[in-house]
């Protein structure tokens, strides 16, 4: 490992006495074929984020280019509203959830460009990873985030990489979401001069919804998810990042 963190280093040093050579590309998207978000009944959520950030590679400064694209599971949150329409539809008030309120499985793809197609460092790469693990878990109020295991999945392109699995759990107070397990999965690989990382985040069991005691004999409702099924979805969709 110090015999690549060297060489890496060398590399820099060499590219910045060259002019130009350390002028970062733009960051191609990592997106999922249609066929495959047809097949499964996602859908792409909004526009591509493009952004770029400054990292230390070695004690050199340099640009990396990133474009994200986000993605959600339109099935699964149609089923959900079709439960939760099931139980309040008949009250005033119950209310049409915006697309943008509704809770569904969501998957990330960030692809990262550096310049002149350098890989980023093993060391670095799990810092930037660890960050945008951190920066989700605190936005999306995921708390006691820790990881549970991994498994190989095979990309498209024959390869195979790593797909760690996530843990943790959201609790609301003031919303109609009382706990939900939350389970991510993430892997990232590296290739013609990008490194791309793949992000899903599903729920790991039916959603406990409170609801008032007048409605139902119990203060909760719960809507029932194929947890099994929105994982093989994730899998299915690192497979298939283009």
């Amino acid at each position: 490992m110090k015999k690549v963190t060297y060489l890496m280093i060398v590399c820099l040093i060499t590219a910045i006495l060259i002019p130009g050579c350390l002028e970062t590309k733009e960051a191609i998207p990592a997106t999922v074929n249609q066929a495959t978000l047809e097949e499964l009944g996602w859908v792409r959520s909004g526009e591509i984020q493009k952004d770029s950030m400054v990292q230390d590679v070695g004690g050199v400064e340099i640009v990396i280019n990133t474009a994200m694209v986000t993605y959600h599971d339109e099935n699964l949150m149609e089923d959900i509203g079709r439960q939760f329409d099931g139980l309040l539809g008949a009250y005033e008030g119950s209310g049409e959830q915006s697309g943008e309120d509704q809770f569904t499985s969501q998957f990330f793809t960030l692809r990262l460009a550096l310049p002149a197609g350098i890989s980023i460092p093993e060391s670095v790469l799990m810092g930037i990873i660890d960050g945008q693990i951190q920066n989700m878990a605190q936005k999306s109020a995921i708390q006691d985030f820790h990881d549970v295991g991994e498994e190989t999945v095979t990309l498209s392109s024959g390869s195979n990489v790593t797909a760690r699995s996530y843990a943790g759990y959201i609790e609301t107070e003031d919303g109609d979401i009382v706990s939900v397990k939350i389970r991510g999965v993430l892997a990232s690989w590296s290739g013609d001069g990008t490194t791309t990382i793949v992000l899903g985040i599903i729920p790991a069991e039916d959603l406990v919804l409170g609801v008032p005691t007048d409605m139902i004999s119990s203060d909760t409702f719960t809507i029932h998810i194929d947890v099994e099924q929105e994982y093989q979805d994730i899998l299915t969709l690192i497979q298939n990042v283009e």
